[in-house]
């Protein structure tokens, strides 16, 4: 019995895999990789990921970060590492240990991808120009990216063919920089017009130091799941919420979005599969940052009652939610809304009108692992002020679990008698449901 319970599950979890991947296919990934987990040992399984990201279809573009190798090869030629504001300064003495330490991350990473039986190559793809000196503090061979050649990264792409883009550029008369592999990453990624770019490290997200930002998703470890940009503005204005290591990855982030990527995942490398589950599943396991929609609020279609049925089902099971049919939902799909990540159905409730002035606010479900972020909240506010617009006086609800759940958004408890006489002569005695009911007279408007 255990074994047939579990079946629906591990289908569910095939249907979401390859509903991204039917996405995803074609579409270029950016992943930078931290120097820092090259020695980790779960690193050969997170290019084994990749290569298989790449044999899916998916053009992959890496960006091996080496601070940490530098500084190792630095210290090795009895050399010291020196910063300013997080950047490191370059000198001609430090740049031939520095392109030696780069170079031995490309080829650890490209070593892995041919052990994985695919094609990658490093190359000179990146225009660099001086950083220069800034506020007095000479940067010397420290550079900034002036451009990626985008057309040879493509046509490598084409070829079925792994770039590799590592941190170092050249100027137009073939003068070495040393660059920041972050800052690369959101170049190439915002070049390239990538759908994603991944900032993979030792770091498992964005902390959500303090109160969180409203409105946004926490993990029980912690971190944020996911912020659109102006939530991300928010955490940034919100004094000593970052330490400086996680504002610069937010900041690369933001960058990033506004360039046009679409999507920035910031992940820990050191977990088993935290690549593919962060792209194959809707919860992910890092923080995701976003500028276009992510989740969307609408009106159903035929198309999505077996999805309805699939949602609702266990909780006809329990006897929590009457059954209701195929037939029946299609019929009246015109009262049912969706609530959709990444447009697989994650919510629904219905508003069933009775009469001139009322409707009920019926089978309200949401799946889960989207509980914690307002969802139900917004599918009821998005119910209240579709029955507002349509001249309706009350919404009633009938529930044997969640009467908390409704009192806790305006609605009050209410005797059976209240409920419209159509309603009232279908109330089910042995349920023993209560009844709640708001005014929306009493309710200003809100946007879901």
């Amino acid at each position: 019995m255990e074994e047939i319970e579990r079946v629906p599950a591990r289908v569910n979890a095939i249907r979401e895999v390859l509903g991204y991947l039917g996405r995803y296919r074609g579409e270029v990934f950016v992943i930078k990789i931290d120097d820092n987990l090259l020695e980790e040992p779960l690193f050969p399984l997170l290019i084994r990921d990749v290569v298989l990201l790449h044999r899916m279809g998916i053009k992959v573009v890496i960006v091996p970060g080496a601070r940490r190798s530098i500084d190792a090869a630095l210290a090795a030629a009895g050399r010291v590492s020196t910063y300013h504001e997080g950047v490191r300064i370059t000198t001609e003495d430090d740049l031939g240990h520095t392109m030696t330490a780069a170079a031995r991350v490309s080829n650890h990473v490209l070593s892995l991808i041919s052990e994985n039986g695919a094609q990658a190559v490093s190359g000179n793809w990146v225009r660099a120009r001086t950083l220069g000196v800034i506020g007095g503090v000479d940067y010397q061979r420290t550079g900034r990216i002036e451009r990626v050649n985008v057309a040879l990264v493509e046509k490598l792409l084409g070829e079925g063919v792994i770039p590799l883009v590592g941190n170092i550029g050249w100027n137009a008369v073939g003068k070495a920089y040393n660059l920041s592999s972050t800052e690369l990453a959101v170049t190439v990624g915002t070049a390239m017009k990538a759908a994603k770019l991944f900032l993979i490290g030792t770091e498992p997200g964005i902390p959500a130091a303090g109160t969180p930002i409203p409105g946004t998703r926490v993990r029980e470890s912690g971190i944020y799941s996911n912020m659109d940009l102006t939530r991300v503005g928010e955490l940034l204005a919100k004094n000593g919420a970052l330490d400086p290591e996680h504002r610069v990855l937010v900041e690369n982030a933001v960058a990033a979005c506004r360039g046009g990527v679409k999507r920035v995942h910031i992940l820990d490398g050191r977990q088993n599969g935290i690549l593919l589950e962060e792209i194959f599943s809707v919860t992910g396991s890092g923080t995701m940052l976003y500028t276009n929609l992510y989740t969307d609020l609408c009106p159903a279609t035929v198309e999505d009652v077996p999805e309805i049925i699939r949602l609702i089902q266990p909780y006809v099971r329990q006897q929590l939610l009457v059954r209701r049919t195929p037939e029946s939902i299609a019929d009246n799909i015109a009262h049912w809304v969706v609530y959709k990540v990444d447009d697989a159905i994650r919510g629904c409730a219905a508003l069933t009108p009775y009469d001139a002035e009322s409707a009920e606010l019926e089978a309200l479900v949401v799946d889960e692992d989207h509980r914690r972020g307002g969802t139900g909240a917004r599918i009821v506010n998005f119910l209240l002020d579709r029955a507002h617009e349509r001249g309706l006086k009350r919404v009633f609800a009938l529930t044997t679990q969640t009467s908390d759940f409704f009192l806790e958004h305006g609605f009050q408890e209410v005797p059976v008698e209240a409920l419209p006489e159509a309603k009232r002569r279908r109330y089910n005695k042995a349920r023993n449901s209560r009844v709640l009911a708001i005014e929306l007279a009493d309710r200003p408007v809100r946007q879901g």
